[in-house]
């Protein structure tokens, strides 16, 4: 037996203790964020870089979970010796101002840069030319859904080919991710994976049929939901006890994904002319931020995210009351500022300590809904009228419509 290996046992041993002491992580880190009182802030900074400057630092680590968007070799004006010790260092950095904060990184399976100038992206670029696994449709085109971010689609399917190893995208993805980015960084709690939708959003050639696909069509659909599993499983043979956040354009209740992550980000609920809220008004928006807490697992760390301007405190208002009826995370991101800022409002100094009710699943009162916590109550008019109502004895207030208010005790 060499002398540098110890006995299969051994290191059978050592596997397993490293498992479970990541399940014993996971388990703390799901009983802290059950625990956490209101208010509970997220934001998705994933826009501006600039993770070294002291003065954001400060501010990220006011929230309660922090999404960050590294890239490959981020390590600005030399802040750390490597990379992966500039961005350890950020992330100890965020801990060390708010111990109870989560940190997650940013991750996207459905698409990637097809520039071969970026030094960030020139693996992913490599890996799909070279086993050829962007999506093309039946003309043999890369398929692109947006070009906003210059990004291309990619073939994340069962239907890809495998490569030397027996790995198609997900699992390859998942290695690369793990290795430049988690590996490095254990203080990370989470993995943000972007763009987890149903159905997709483009038509191409999956299966190599020679015709277009129907998003819709049920083969077409499993083999989607598959794609993404095997992205999420390798993520949690690899990073055991991390949790998973998605950026979700649906409830996950189908039943491949139903259950399966521990957390939501539900983008621009309200503020674009996209929303939910405004395409199909406030009830509907509710039902999604309902169904994304019942279909996640432990902690169920759902981002009830809107885009206004900050100085617009009604919108604010409005906002806030409306994601405190249930116990997801309030999420505001500054529609000048994009992914870039955190907005701080003086309603997020006020701690409402923990809820007093569940969250309601009917009107208050007139229309109107309630929450109570343990120093402050929670009011939202969803209707198109002014309200006046009366949350304690002799303290009769007007409620303007689609209005909130959160009053301290």
């Amino acid at each position: 037996m060499p002398r540098d290996r110890a006995p299969a046992h051994h290191r059978r041993d050592a596997v397993a203790l490293r498992r479970l002491g990541a399940l014993l992580g996971a388990l703390l880190l799901c009983a802290a964020a059950q625990a956490q009182e209101f208010p509970r802030l997220l934001g998705l900074n994933i826009g501006a870089k600039h993770y070294d400057d002291a003065r954001y630092q400060e501010q990220l680590a006011r929230l309660d979970v922090a999404i960050l968007g590294f890239y490959r070799g981020w390590n600005p004006h030399g802040y750390a010796a490597t990379p992966a010790a500039a961005m350890r260092k950020v992330v100890q950095a965020l801990k060390a101002r708010n111990p109870r904060i989560l940190v997650g990184q940013y991750t996207v399976l459905n698409e990637a840069y097809a520039d071969p100038g970026n030094a960030a992206t020139r693996d992913l670029l490599a890996k799909l030319d070279a086993e050829r696994w962007w999506l093309r449709d039946a003309a043999g085109r890369k398929v692109q859904w947006t070009s906003q971010y210059s990004t291309w689609e990619t073939n994340f399917t069962p239907w890809a080919q495998p490569d030397a190893l027996g790995r198609r995208w997900p699992e390859w993805l998942a290695e690369r991710n793990t290795a430049v980015f988690f590996r490095e960084v254990p203080e990370f709690d989470l993995v943000y994976l972007d763009n987890v939708m149903n159905p997709p959003r483009v038509a191409g050639d999956r299966d190599g049929d020679g015709a277009n696909d129907d998003p819709k069509d049920p083969k077409v659909l499993a083999a989607h939901f598959a794609g993404h599993l095997a992205y999420w499983k390798r993520l949690r043979e690899l990073l055991p006890g991390k949790l998973l956040v998605a950026n979700v354009d649906n409830d996950l209740q189908n039943p491949e994904w139903r259950g399966q992550l521990e957390g939501a980000f539900l983008e621009g609920l309200m503020g674009e002319r996209w929303s939910i809220e405004a395409r199909g008004g406030w009830a509907a928006m509710m039902q999604r931020y309902r169904a994304a807490m019942a279909h996640t697992r432990a902690p169920h760390l759902v981002g009830f995210n809107v885009h206004g301007d900050p100085r617009d405190l009604r919108f604010f208002r409005y906002a806030y009351a409306s994601c405190l009826l249930d116990d997801g995370y309030f999420s505001f991101t500054d529609k000048a500022a994009g992914y870039g800022s955190v907005p701080w409002f003086e309603a997020y100094d006020h701690a409402l300590g923990k809820a007093t009710s569940p969250p309601p699943q009917a009107p208050w009162r007139d229309g109107v809904w309630r929450r109570d916590f343990e120093r402050g109550v929670a009011l939202v008019n969803p209707t198109a009228s002014a309200k006046s109502v009366e949350p304690e004895p002799g303290r009769r207030l007007r409620l303007g419509p689609r209005d909130g208010m959160v009053l301290a005790r």
